[in-house]
């Protein structure tokens, strides 16, 4: 077949003259970072924060072992101690709230205590920084400090020019700053017009600007690498009352975690886990939960936690989805009229404000940009289990978001398995059979811009590639809108790891598109009451292999 293939191939290159449209049509667009339109890079929340006196007081990868504020070591065993000592001040608070059914003292102390752990990066009741910041990116009044912004990497012009922001800010405040800095690049270039892109987080700061400043001439594309602009799945739900416990989901986030960032995950984890799950012992507890002290602690934790966490920050609070805002707004701050509410007011007057001028206006922005000639680029990836703490956790997404967000709007099966066969015909007897993905979970027809919108399965959310961000430069930078049917590379493609470390991309077809790092499992709801008796047995057994296991090797 591929000598025919070759043979065939052949023939057209010797009749160019013969068959004019057929070598027109073969001649696609081969993507490149490295074009003259100037690209301004929003990256999401993993950029470093300065407080006011140019002090790192935040480092994405700093942050699971404590070290919020840049301390040395010599801090470390002070850090323990009151690290203990809040832990104690919080366990008494809540015993003494199981014994008077009062938990509010409880409430009180575990926010003040996780704020305190966690002081330095934390905004005040107006959703501002308590200790100022220098990352004002209207300060950028030449090339060479342009250039030369704290933990620059790229050299090539998707990245030339990064703007960096404080992600914890309001989006509208970032707004203004980020208009400054179009300005600047504008006049430093000597260019008109250049291009924004927003990388997860960033493209919620790149939509504020817009909504704010529209494209005033000057913007020639908006690029969304999986955007979280229609929410953020698990920080939405999460501070939304909507959580759900699943064993299955937890195990093939292990599987994600031991094959991706190479963390040892132990056999007998994983067993007890399965085993919990198909006791129904996860389930039970959930239940048993909601009907006993879910309203009165389970609510009060999650406001006390968000907001000693992440949701003073108006910039966290443009992740949570229309559909859950409401009941975020509700959980978090109360009923209208609250304490917290009066409190927190001038929060609440940012996380709004974002919400009115922007998140419900976003199709409508955008539709009417591409309309009037603006280069929309759009790219999303997938293949791995979100975050199990929510009820969309089985949702097809690449760690963090899902599909359906990150496209802004294409349909997709759960993890598990794929788009029904009636749903796939339909969609081919409507002439949208290009747009179903090779493994049949994601219909790309129904997002907002199915044809400039690229996935790829098999590289998580963080792990940002040359592959995605030339398609998107190509795209946002070209001189009309580019489509799929104009590029070298297709809707849909399959990475898999290389032997340097990098990865090799594919065409996704059903033979290669299996890249998952768990076996896709039926859910136990779908399971016949025979086979769900069979798999907690095979589970219960499986855990008593693992304490037979540890009796010999503990008492020979």
């Amino acid at each position: 077949m591929k000598k025919c293939l070759a043979i065939f191939l052949s023939v057209l290159m010797l009749l160019p003259l013969a068959l004019p449209m057929t070598a027109q049509a073969e001649e696609l667009i081969e993507p490149s970072t490295n074009q003259s339109v100037p690209n301004i890079l929003l990256r999401g929340d993993g950029n470093a924060i300065y407080d006011g006196d140019g002090n790192r007081i935040y480092k994405f990868d700093e942050l699971l072992t404590g070290a919020f504020s840049g301390d040395d070591d010599s801090d470390q065993d002070d850090g323990d101690s009151n690290l203990k000592e809040s832990a104690m001040n919080v366990i008494k608070s809540f015993i003494l709230g199981v014994a008077t059914g009062d938990y509010d003292e409880y409430y009180e102390k575990l926010q003040f205590e996780v704020a305190e752990l966690t002081e330095k990066i934390q905004m005040d009741e107006n959703g501002d920084p308590q200790y100022g910041t220098d990352i004002i990116s209207t300060d950028y009044t030449n090339r060479n400090k342009l250039m030369t912004t704290p933990n620059r990497k790229a050299a090539y012009n998707y990245a030339e020019y990064p703007f960096y922001y404080d992600w914890r800010r309001s989006p509208m405040e970032i707004a203004d700053d980020l208009d400054a800095f179009v300005d600047a690049v504008c006049e430093m270039t000597g260019h008109a017009q250049v291009t924004l892109t927003g990388a997860c987080l960033g493209s919620n700061f790149v939509l504020a600007y817009f909504a704010k400043y529209g494209s005033k001439n000057r913007i020639k594309g908006l690029g969304f690498d999986c955007g979280v602009m229609y929410g953020q799945d698990a920080l939405s739900e999460s501070i939304s009352g909507k959580f759900k416990t699943d064993g299955d989901a937890i195990n093939r986030y292990l599987a994600d975690a031991q094959v991706n960032n190479d963390v040892e995950i132990p056999d007998w984890v994983k067993d007890l886990i399965d085993f919990a799950e198909h006791a129904e012992l996860l389930h039970g507890l959930s239940i048993v939960t909601r009907a006993t002290i879910y309203d009165k602690v389970v609510e009060g934790v999650s406001s006390a936690l968000a907001l000693s966490t992440q949701f003073t920050m108006p910039g966290y609070w443009s992740c949570v989805s229309l559909q859950d805002y409401d009941d975020a707004l509700l959980y978090i701050f109360g009923e209208e009229g609250s304490e917290k509410r009066e409190k927190y007011a001038g929060l609440i007057e940012k996380i709004e404000a974002y919400h009115d001028q922007v998140q419900v206006n976003i199709d409508s922005m955008l539709t009417d940009f591409a309309a009037n000639g603006g280069n929309i680029g759009v790219f999303v990836k997938y293949g791995f289990q979100m975050t199990p703490i929510c009820e969309s956790r089985n949702l097809v997404s690449d760690d963090i978001v899902s599909v359906r967000y990150a496209s802004m709007g294409a349909t997709t099966s759960m993890l598990y398995n794929t788009l029904t066969d009636d749903y796939i015909a339909q969609k081919e007897a409507e002439g949208k059979g290009k747009y179903i993905s090779g493994d049949w979970q994601v219909d790309a027809s129904t997002g907002l811009f199915p044809d400039s919108t690229w996935f790829l399965k098999g590289v998580q959310h963080s792990n940002w590639r040359p592959y995605e961000e030339a398609i998107l430069y190509t795209v946002i930078a070209a001189d009309r809108q580019l489509t799929v049917e104009d590029l070298n590379r297709p809707r849909f493609t399959v990475a898999t790891p290389s032997a340097d470390g990098n990865f090799d991309y594919a065409p996704m077809t059903a033979d290669n598109s299996h890249t998952e790092n768990w076996e896709a499992e039926t859910p136990k709801e779908e399971h016949t009451k025979v086979s769900r008796v069979f798999r907690f047995l095979l589970s219960f057994f499986g855990v008593f292999r693992h304490l037979i296991t540890f009796l010999k090797e503990k008492f020979g």
